[in-house]
């Protein structure tokens, strides 16, 4: 079952298969329905893995054969276009067994897409001169306090090294604890007292010399403004961000309210079967705490973008906003991923809690996307998804890339079959399958391997290669880094 929002015209459209209910839309978005049905079918039917081949004249693939092929009950994705939400769809179902359709209002964990958010509402405070971006952070600090060490009385924490990964906090992110599992309170995560299941967040690095990710830091950011504020954390989100910005499905709640479960696209494992228990409860509500969808994070995106351009102050002046934007180290802000390609900046966010992936992206020319995702395995689905859109609507970014291959007897192949270790991926395991070879590369997955010359070979759903010195032996190619291995003992 499909539902979609298409936030340009103002009536009912039923275009089989697929029946969506639409909006009004700014006069700039206003477009016929059946382009906006055409730009859906469009992106549904053209999703594209990193890697094709040249001369495979139908490299696209369903999105809902992939729903299926990678176990995932529901998919949400809110799609931007010069500063407006163009559409709005859903794919899927509220439960990994099935029942009532997703639909652009159901919600989604945001995991890690939270601390963008919470970025912003600090910074809020720091317009407002009730925080700090480069005081040390226990001046700001009442409710707990940061054990100084060593390494802090070399350079002292600040909330902007702590926005941007760059204060020496450990605690990469959090595992969540399961409905019935006792939930600890924020001061015992941030000492790891039980019933804490992570480390005590503690400075372990110099502040300042390099991005090393913490969920930890934002957990401490969590601290500050509920001191600073004297509220509750959900109630400073939702009265400084959520609110002016009109995500009125959204909330910081952790646990959600009972009475809102029915809206929940219920959380799946990697191989669709339901999380035990339903969506964890994440106390750390800064680095993982949003429930949202994703329209109400396109508002999020466009009220961004709006700030940038001068037409929008609803959370943020323009100058702070680019304050929001501005690298501190290795390509990350305050709260959000930077890049720019073809003189395009833009700004971005994954997130991953237990049975929930999503990503959003936002161009500064008024271009976006936000993806969600209930299920472990989401995180290879959303960006073939984004490539697909990035198709249609001509993004410069998000493109595949075309790779060229050679043919080989069976004869040739079978020498670079068995089982291969490697010391960081765990073991690769490569069989010859109808006159191919198919390769399970652990983290990375099961795909095909297509020889690029007789010693090297390519995978298309990810972005990995495989160099064989000797069939015993080579080097797997994977983000920039070259792994050893070898044949099995």
């Amino acid at each position: 079952m499909r539902s979609s929002t298409l936030a340009a015209v103002a009536v009912f459209l039923c275009v089989p298969p697929l029946f969506s209910q639409a909006v009004p839309a700014p006069a700039s978005q206003t477009s016929p329905p059946q382009t906006i049905a055409a730009e859906i079918h469009a992106v549904e039917t053209g999703l594209l893995p990193p890697v094709t081949v040249s001369g495979d004249l139908h490299p696209t693939r369903s999105l809902t054969e992939e729903m299926s092929r990678r176990h995932i009950p529901a998919v949400s994705i809110a799609v931007i276009h010069n500063g407006a939400i163009r559409w709005a769809h859903a794919w899927g179902t509220l439960n990994p067994a099935g029942g009532p359709p997703a639909t652009p209002d159901t919600l989604f964990q945001a995991a890690s897409i939270s601390k963008s958010l919470t970025a912003q509402a600090a910074l809020h405070l720091v317009q407002q001169g009730k925080l700090s971006l480069d005081a040390p952070v226990q001046t700001e600090l009442k409710g707990w306090t940061l054990p100084q060490n060593t390494f802090t009385a070399q350079q002292p924490v600040t909330l902007r090294e702590l926005l941007s990964h760059t204060a020496g906090i450990n605690v990469h992110g959090f595992p969540g604890y399961a409905t019935a599992a006792p939930v600890p309170t924020l001061q015992q995560v941030l000492d790891g007292i039980k019933p804490a299941n992570t480390d005590a967040i503690r400075v372990t690095a110099v502040p300042g010399q390099a991005n090393s990710y913490s969920g930890g830091g934002f957990t401490i950011v969590q601290q500050m403004m509920i001191d600073t504020t004297g509220q509750p954390f959900p109630q400073i989100m939702q009265s400084l961000v959520l609110g002016p910005i009109g995500m009125h499905h959204s909330t910081y709640q952790q646990p959600l309210p009972q009475s809102r479960l029915k809206e929940v696209a219920l959380p799946a494992d990697d191989k669709g079967e339901p999380i035990p228990g339903g969506p964890h409860i994440y106390p750390e509500m800064a680095a993982a705490g949003l429930w949202t969808t994703p329209s109400d994070l396109a508002l999020w995106i466009i009220e961004m973008q709006r700030s940038l351009s001068g037409h929008a102050n609803h959370v943020l002046s323009p100058d702070m906003t680019r304050t929001m934007l501005t690298p501190i180290k290795d390509n990350y802000g305050l709260g959000v991923d930077l890049s720019k390609q073809n003189n395009i900046p833009s700004f971005a966010h994954s997130g991953g809690n237990a049975g929930y992936k999503d990503f959003y992206i936002g161009y500064e020319n008024g271009d976006g996307a936000v993806i969600m995702t209930s299920s472990d395995s989401g995180g290879w689905l959303w960006p073939d998804i984004l490539r697909s859109i990035s198709r249609v609507y001509n993004w410069s970014t998000w493109k595949t890339t075309q790779r060229s291959t050679i043919s080989l007897a069976p004869s040739a192949l079978t020498p670079y079959t068995g089982k291969f270790s490697t010391k960081s991926l765990g073991e690769i395991e490569i069989a010859l399958e109808s006159g191919h070879l198919q390769a399970n590369l652990s983290y990375y997955g099961s795909s095909p391997l297509f020889p690029s010359a007789p010693n090297t070979f390519f995978a298309t759903d990810t972005q990995v290669e495989l160099r064989f010195d000797s069939p015993d032996s080579g080097t797997f190619l994977v983000d920039n880094q070259s792994i050893p291995f070898t044949r099995a003992k």
